[in-house]
């Protein structure tokens, strides 16, 4: 498994990409940029972590069935929290809505899609601990 160390509160640590074709996403981000996609060892789920000099920097995951049809492929970045649900509050006071959550990522940590008061998509997450 690559390196990943656990951010601090406010940085953005993780880019993601959902795909409605996970298989040419793969072909066209290594080609295009040598990318490195390893399947990660945190889920079962098909989930292609994005690999670049020997870190974990962002992942990659396909669109199923449990997807609005209307959502297309996307990136999103994630920004480190120490409190999701607390952020999520603070998030809707500050003009921010939340999309989606928090839930828990099992393994992972607990999520929140969101938006700045634009529109401007963002996730927070607030890491499990390591074990």
């Amino acid at each position: 498994m690559a390196e990943f160390t656990i951010p601090k509160p406010g940085e953005i640590c993780w880019r993601e990409l959902a795909t409605k074709d996970l298989s040419k996403a793969i072909d066209f981000y290594s080609q295009m940029f040598g990318w490195k996609l390893e399947q990660t060892k945190v889920t079962p789920m098909d989930y292609k972590e994005i690999i670049i000099d020997g870190a974990a920097v962002g992942g990659m995951m396909a669109m199923d069935e449990n997807w609005p049809p209307e959502v297309p492929s996307h990136w999103n970045c994630y920004i480190a929290v120490e409190n999701a649900d607390e952020t999520a509050e603070k998030i809707k006071a500050e003009g921010g809505s939340i999309k989606h959550g928090p839930f828990d990522a099992p393994g992972v940590g607990r999520i929140t899609l969101a938006a700045d008061p634009s529109g401007a998509p963002f996730a927070t997450i607030q890491f499990a601990a390591a074990s």
